[in-house]
This record gives C-alpha cells, structure tokens and sequence, in this order.
C-alpha cells in the first residue's frame, strides 16, 4: 500500500531533521561505547551483504579521514599483492594478517614521523614510510571512490529512511540490514570498508558554517580534527590552507597563477581588491559623480569609477555613501559608462529616479 504523508508525521520533520542535522554537525569524540556499536554495526552489515565480517582487530579506529584513506588504501594493495601470491598456508595467511595490521595501526600508533606525513597530506612520504610503491600510492588515492561510506556525514540519507522506521513505522524488515547502517552513522565518521578490514574515522573536533550552512572559516580550518588534519574554505569555497592562514603571502604572481576562478577571486579579496587593481595597472574607463542625488533623498555625491582589471574584467568602484566602504563590483564587459554599471547592478534608472523627484 503506498504511504501519504499524515499532518501527525508532518509535523515531525522538523525536529527530525534538526536531530539528524546535529548528528551530521557533532564534533563529539568517539568513545568506547561509540566504538563498540559501531563495531556490531560493521558485522552486521557486512553479513547483511553476504560476507564474513573482519576480525574485531581489523575493525580499526582512526583519528580522521586523512589517516582512514590513507591506510585503507595502502592495506587494500597490501592485501592485493598478497593474493596474487597465495598458498594454502597458515604462514601466509598471518604475513598477509601482520602486513595488513601494520598498515592500518601504523597511522594510530604514536609515530610522529608517519602522522606528520598524513597530516601534511604528503601521500608519497607516507607511502615510503609504509612501505608500499607506485601501485600501492595509486590505491590510497583510489580509496575514496572505491571504499568510502559516509558514517554521520551522510545523514540526510539516513535522515530520511530513519523517518519512515521511526516515526511512520513502515511495516518493512530494518533489523537485518539497516538499522546496522543507521547506527554506524549515528555512533561513527566516515569509513572505508573493505573485504577483509574496515577503517572507521573519529568526528572532527571543530566544524563551522556560513549562514548558508556552507563550509565557512576566514581565519582558520572551518573543519579539524584531534590529529590536527583540517580543512579551509570560506562560503563554500574549498581553498589551500596557506590562503587562510597566511594571507601576507597572497601575491599578485600567485594570484595571476591560480587557475581556480572562485579561489583566485577569494585571493583578490584576502589581498585587496584596490590594491590588486593598483599594483596590476588596471585601466580607468569611465569617471563622474553620483547623480542619484535629489532634493527628497539628499544622497550625498560620491566619485565613481569604472575599471578594466588585466584579466578582462570591469568593475565600478565607488562607496556606499554612509559608511565610506569602498566596493568593487563587477559588470558586465560590454558596459561603458559608471552610470550603466549602476544601473545594471542597482536594476533602476538615475534618470528616472531624478525626474521623480
């Protein structure tokens, strides 16, 4: 029978959502309790698929995601390689188990050397230290796509299936498979699931967002976790951290390099629009005052200019009248006059705004 919505579930969206929101915004750590749910959840979804489910010992824990993609994809080669050389032998079968154990624990032992590698995002150092080669790197790198589940950073899915188990209570079978996902994403951070192990990533200890609830931070990692391994983007723009935190080394060559068109337009801003204009010898097209000034509004006057910067683009500068902040407001290239620029961006006419005065 298909299911309408009913005014009594409607009414529990709202604060359905506003959980599950939470739960994909918690920087709460993973605590034993946290750890041993996941781990039931791990086996059971794996004997949902038909499969054996790792040993406990190969259900490993890790600071972040960084260190995760890293170790699954040099343990998934490990194990790769291993294969291809296979014999009926015990002995094998724990060489392949000890080569698998040191690839995954090796990032959450105390090896400074190994995390500094994995915080710095540098994957051929870490790949060297791990002992692994070209193949090996190639599968760290492939991890993501091939291996990677969401845990509580892909709970809008689990958002809405948990809704019609909890609150609708459809008449469907969720013990056998999905209430083991649902809770590996309530209790867990992303994980890599593999064959034979699962990589599971600790929350991150600090997550900030814009008003539209984009990945937002001006002066620092909007996204970090305990192993120090972070993530930078301001209103959604994902940028290298150095644009962040060092703003002074923003240069006009740097800028001109970045192929990026929204973070080279981030670079502009962290530099100064002005003085990026300035120092790029950026051509005056067009001059004059203000003439939305009338005898009802009194605005007062102000100096506008119109600007073609040395990539092609124009901009009207000029302030708002009040605060004297200056604005750098693009246009459209085929617009000439100061006047049109306003116009287009303010969608009015000045002429007409006079007249009616």
């Amino acid at each position: 029978m298909k299911y309408t919505l009913t005014d009594e579930h409607r009414a529990q969206l709202g604060p359905w959502a506003q959980r599950w929101t939470a739960n994909a915004m918690s920087t709460k750590a993973m605590d034993d309790a946290d750890r041993k749910a996941v781990r039931v959840a791990i086996r059971g979804l794996y004997e949902a698929a038909s499969l054996i489910p790792p040993p406990d010992h190969r259900i490993v824990f890790v600071p972040s995601p960084f260190v995760a993609r890293f170790a699954a994809g040099f343990a998934a080669w490990i194990w790769y390689t291993r294969k291809q050389k296979k014999t009926a032998s015990a002995a094998t079968y724990a060489a392949t188990d000890d080569a698998t154990r040191a690839a995954t624990y090796a990032a959450t032992d105390d090896a400074d050397q190994l995390q500094w590698y994995i915080v710095s995002g540098d994957m051929v150092a870490c790949a060297r230290k791990v002992g692994v080669g070209r193949e090996g790197l190639l599968c760290a790198r492939l991890a993501y796509e091939r291996m990677w589940q969401g845990g509580n950073q892909w709970s809008g899915w689990s958002a809405f299936l948990s809704f019609f188990r909890h609150i609708v209570k459809l008449p469907l079978d969720y013990r056998s498979g999905w209430q083991h996902w649902e809770a590996a994403c309530v209790h867990g951070g992303p994980r890599l699931v593999h064959h034979e192990f699962c990589i599971v990533s600790d929350r991150p200890e600090r997550l900030l967002v814009d008003e539209q609830n984009q990945p937002h931070c001006d002066n620092g990692p909007f996204c970090r976790w305990r192993d120090g391994s972070a993530l930078y983007a301001i209103h959604g723009v994902k940028l290298p951290a150095w644009i962040v935190d060092r703003p002074d080394q923003i240069t006009v060559e740097t800028i001109r390099a970045e192929a990026n068109t929204e973070i080279r337009r981030i670079m502009r801003e962290r530099y100064g629009e002005g003085r990026y204009l300035a120092n790029t010898g950026a051509t005056v097209i067009d001059t004059d005052l203000s003439s939305t000034h009338t005898r009802r509004t009194r605005a007062p006057q102000i100096m506008r200019a119109l600007l073609q910067d040395s990539e092609g683009r124009r901009l009207l500068v000029g302030t708002d009248g009040s605060t004297s902040r200056t604005y750098h407001m693009e246009v459209p290239a085929e617009i000439a006059t100061c006047r049109a620029a306003h116009e287009f961006l303010g969608g009015i006419d000045e002429r007409k705004l006079i007249a009616q005065s």
